[in-house]
């Protein structure tokens, strides 16, 4: 009896010893966490990724910038939102005074119970959350730092205290000085509470584009919810596919009549009204009349040879019965766009 009883443990160990030399070589399972910095998960935020072929160029321009940010405001005190004022500006990664131009309008807001979203394009973020190298085989785009020092839109949206939901596209240069590391892309900034936040990556072309979705909540009885969305077209002829991409998402949204939609950003539509870009995104949703006007700045005499309106608003808001003006500002502020507000009277 002994010695079968030896006899069964030995084999039993031989066959655990061997389990464990399988076990040993045999890869671990695949992660379920993102392996691109840029898509690990912040709560809040979504992403409607773009699959149709350049798959693997999205992926290194995504690897070169850091996740997206979703800072929620506080609210102590209750409101009465009687107006939102919805403001489009292209800041030039930092030459736009926002941190001037903002405060200032919201102290107008502030005596009328209005609330203020805050679209922009060509925005930036430093520091630590920015990877420090870019893929060895990726051409990170040149570096525009017009003024520096400026507020990053993360220090900007805390000097403000307001919410504020930013997904770079792309890299600001290729530096990996700590001081220097950037990327770049669109952000909203709101007032009011923000909510369901996607992130939607458009075709690529000159280079990568990601469109932000958000829905925004007045304070009070008066107000109701609305979607907005901020986009930024690629400079070349890529920017009529980069919008028939966008159409079709404007378009699902809009059917489901769920609430108003307000999109707005900088289209490049070197054509003006008869711009590919202007025609997809005015074939799903009612282009604003905010004037015809130049909406690209240059410096001194140059500025007479820039191209025209490169900058639109469009919006559902006749579907819902409401109220609104909008216009296009004279002063860029110190970016190369001016901005376009849009005033909503609940």
């Amino acid at each position: 009896m002994w010695c079968g009883r030896e006899v069964m443990v030995a084999l039993l160990a031989s066959v655990l010893a061997t389990t464990a030399i399988a076990q040993s070589t045999t890869a671990p399972p695949a992660s379920t966490e993102p392996s691109l910095r840029c898509l690990q998960p912040v709560p809040g935020i979504t992403w409607q990724r773009w699959m149709g072929g350049d798959d693997a160029t999205l992926n290194q321009w995504c690897d070169s910038v850091g996740k997206p940010v979703l800072m929620p405001k506080v609210y102590f005190e209750p409101a009465e939102i009687a107006q939102l004022t919805i403001l489009s500006w292209n800041v030039n990664v930092g030459g736009g005074r926002a941190e001037e131009f903002i405060p200032q309008l919201q102290r107008e807001l502030s005596a009328k119970s209005g609330g203020l979203v805050v679209l922009l394009q060509e925005t930036f973020r430093t520091g630590w959350d920015v990877p420090e190298f870019v893929p060895p085989t990726l051409q990170a785009p040149g570096a525009v730092r017009p003024r520096r020092p400026a507020a990053d839109i993360v220090a900007l949206a805390t000097a403000l205290e307001m919410s504020v939901a930013y997904v770079p596209s792309m890299r600001n240069g290729s530096n990996s000085n700590l001081s220097q590391r950037e990327d770049r892309g669109n952000a909203i900034l709101s007032s009011e509470p923000l909510s369901d936040v996607t992130a939607i990556e458009l075709p690529f072309g000159r280079q990568r584009r990601v469109a932000i979705a958000a829905t925004v909540t007045p304070r009070g009885s008066r107000g109701k919810p609305l979607r907005v969305m901020v986009l930024h077209f690629d400079t070349d002829d890529h920017r009529a596919a980069q919008a028939q991409a966008l159409a079709m998402d404007v378009k699902a949204f809009t059917e489901t009549k769920s609430m108003p939609l307000v999109v707005a950003g900088d289209l490049n539509a070197r054509d003006g009204l008869k711009d590919e870009a202007v025609a997809a995104m005015s074939a799903q949703i009612h282009r604003e009349e905010c004037g015809t006007d130049r909406t690209f700045r240059l410096p001194f005499r140059v500025d007479k040879l820039s191209v025209g309106r490169l900058d639109y608003m469009f919006s559902t808001l006749d579907d819902f019965g409401l109220m609104r003006t909008c216009q296009t500002l004279d002063d860029p502020i110190g970016s190369d766009h001016v901005p376009v507000v849009m005033t909503i009277t609940f």
